[in-house]
């Protein structure tokens, strides 16, 4: 009979998210899918491209992670598009911060 060891907790914090995802980033995400389908680019090709996994783009395009400066710019640079791009207008970004402070 094999002995079971006791599961070793992981000392680094898990990168996906807990909980729905935050509108801010689900905006973000929605962005970079417009940009990525605009341009003609599958997940598979834009992961390849980076190179990421497939996975994260889908869960970054869905706001269930957060994308990384880095991850942005090798985004932008894999599409061919400013990072601006990828960010709601000031007046859309400050309805966003103002529903997620308040709640809603």
């Amino acid at each position: 009979m094999a002995t079971k060891h006791p599961r070793k907790k992981s000392t680094q914090a898990s990168k996906t998210r807990s909980g729905p995802p935050s509108a801010l980033l689900c905006a973000v995400g929605k962005r970079i899918r417009e940009v990525r389908q605009a341009k003609g680019f599958s997940q598979d090709k834009l992961a390849y491209s980076i190179p990421l996994d497939r996975a994260h783009i889908g869960m970054i395009e869905n706001g269930k992670r957060a994308a990384t400066i880095p991850t942005l710019v090798k985004i932008a640079l894999a599409l061919r598009c400013e990072i601006g791009e990828f960010f709601p207008s000031i007046d859309e970004l400050a309805q966003l911060i103002d529903a997620e402070t308040m709640g809603i």
